[in-house]
């Protein structure tokens, strides 16, 4: 198997804090399917992209269980889903070096695009299934909390905020958009009724009632965040 550039894998190698015992599967964990495709009878990272997919959900889904006892499984989904949505692994991608490690196709380098954070992505969770496969649980859950302990803890002080709060986080992270609310009232000045809808991207997610434009806007948010965690959308591959 051809290697990697030598000085890129080294600080990876450096940064992930893992000693590998068969170094082939980082190697392959770091293969992009068009250089496969260039190189016949190379595998691609894609099954252990599915399998680091898995474990790295089960890993931070163990850790936020016991770490954080006070809160609902509402709460325990939504900063799940914090942690380890498309954004939050793409970014720990590009901070440890992921994409200059990468074995691209020709045609995809040729490009001269960036490397799309869908491909950090996919390879971060690959580097994960690997991790399990040559060290097991432990090595594997070691590392997805070594590299995910600060935006775990970052992201449990966000889900303490109100829900609007909260809501204007995912929608960032899953839908690279903002809350769009759309306010009425009806009833005599001293007796003002609010009324508020909220949608992302055109699609309606909740309605609020209340006395005030926050209070309503409150219940809102937080009828949309129950309506994105009941439909797993926040959990699912559909929103990577």
């Amino acid at each position: 198997m051809t290697l990697l550039p030598e000085d890129n894998f080294h600080v990876l190698y450096e940064k992930l804090k893992y000693k590998f015992q068969d170094v082939e599967l980082l190697q392959v964990a770091l293969t992009h399917s068009s250089w496969c495709a260039e190189n016949d009878g190379s595998p691609s990272n894609e099954r252990l992209e599915f399998l680091g997919d898995a474990v790295l959900g089960m890993a931070v889904t163990r850790y936020i269980f016991n770490q954080y006892p006070e809160l609902s499984e509402g709460k325990l989904s939504q900063l799940r889903a914090l942690v380890v949505s498309s954004s939050s692994l793409s970014q720990l991608a590009e901070e440890i070096g992921v994409g200059s490690c990468l074995r691209l196709g020709k045609g995809q380098m040729a490009s001269g695009n960036a490397i799309p954070p869908s491909m950090l992505e996919d390879a971060m969770e690959a580097i994960i299934g690997a991790t399990f496969l040559d060290g097991g649980w432990e090595a594997a859950e070691d590392l997805v909390l070594r590299l995910l302990g600060e935006r775990i803890e970052e992201n449990s002080k966000r889900n303490n905020e109100d829900a609007k709060s909260r809501l204007q986080a995912l929608a960032g992270q899953y839908f690279s958009a903002s809350p769009e609310y759309v306010f009425n009232s009806e009833g005599p000045a001293h007796e003002m009724k609010f009324f508020v809808d909220v949608s992302i991207n055109g699609r309606f997610l909740g309605h609020g009632e209340g006395r005030s434009k926050k209070e309503a806007m409150q219940f809102a948010a937080e009828q949309a965040l129950d309506l994105l965690m009941d439909e797993e959308e926040l959990n699912t591959d559909k929103m990577r």
